[in-house]
């Protein structure tokens, strides 16, 4: 057949033919490609969304365990830092607490003090100066007498709110902080404890015990300062809050212990109602 001008040659139909065919897959291909592409972009944003939930839920669930009270405790540990002790005297205040009072002084240390609600009634001028000092003030009770402050639900409560109110007569400090005698353990019943803690009382044992009841001489510098050791090598985590009384060979030795604490780089502290408390 003769070629006429302007028709197209068969190999230059054919040749063409190929070109659009090669330029749609190329087309086809750069489409699935970017549909490829969308779709990894979309499931890596709902792998981040995902993932961004999953943080969210850890986050949640580390916030809940940070309200049980071994996290409170060692937050509040960690807030007072591995070097402070708290000395705290029991059954005061007495014809010694000015005595007392100027050994804190002089070696600028604050401490804390459970008091007997007969005896601040007794000392007015000893509670008036411990509160003015900047002391923390608790309370101890009224009667000490192991039988009669745990004998009932609500004994242990009314004691203490008689101690506050006698506190609060003499300094006009209300304080919530109180430590039971001989401590809670065993004595301290959880209706005792339902009670005290209704009305905003907050209850301390301690982690030291000086023994200075028992030795009522220099020894107990020696049982404070092992019983310290020992909390240092456990890492237990606890606060060094060191249970002493208001006695005469306590104050006399007290000057001994504080040099010593101070030597070993402790700094000293006051209890507060807005700590964990230690409780036995």
């Amino acid at each position: 057949m003769r070629q006429t001008r302007g028709e197209a040659s068969p190999s230059a139909v054919s040749l063409a033919f190929k070109f659009a065919s090669l330029a749609v897959l190329c087309v086809l291909l750069l489409l699935m490609v970017i549909l490829g592409y969308s779709n990894s972009s979309t499931k890596a944003k709902e792998v981040t969304v995902t993932t961004n939930g999953q943080l969210r839920d850890e986050k949640e669930s580390l916030k809940l365990k940070n309200d049980s009270p071994v996290i409170k405790h060692l937050q509040t540990k960690q807030d007072m830092g591995d070097k402070t002790v708290y000395l705290t005297f029991d059954d005061g205040p007495s014809a010694f607490t000015n005595r007392l009072l100027d050994v804190l002084k002089s070696a600028d240390v604050k401490a804390t003090f459970f008091m007997l609600s007969p005896r601040m009634n007794e000392f007015k001028q000893a509670v008036k100066r411990a509160e003015k000092e900047g002391h923390a003030l608790g309370l101890h009770g009224v009667t000490h007498n192991n039988r009669l402050f745990y004998q009932t639900p609500t004994s242990p409560l009314k004691e203490m709110q008689e101690a506050r109110d006698t506190l609060q007569d003499i300094t006009g400090y209300k304080t919530a902080l109180v430590r039971t005698p001989y401590g809670s353990k065993p004595s301290l019943t959880p209706s005792q404890i339902r009670n005290l803690e209704k009305d905003g009382f907050v209850y301390w044992d301690w982690t030291i015990d000086s023994m200075d009841w028992k030795y009522r001489n220099s020894k107990y510098v020696t049982a404070v300062l092992e019983q310290l050791e020992n909390m240092e090598q456990s890492s237990s985590g606890r606060p060094n809050v060191i249970l002493m009384h208001d006695l005469p060979a306590t104050v006399n030795a007290l000057p001994v212990l504080i040099n010593k604490l101070k030597e070993k780089g402790y700094s000293f502290g006051v209890l507060e109602d807005t700590m964990v408390p230690v409780q036995e």
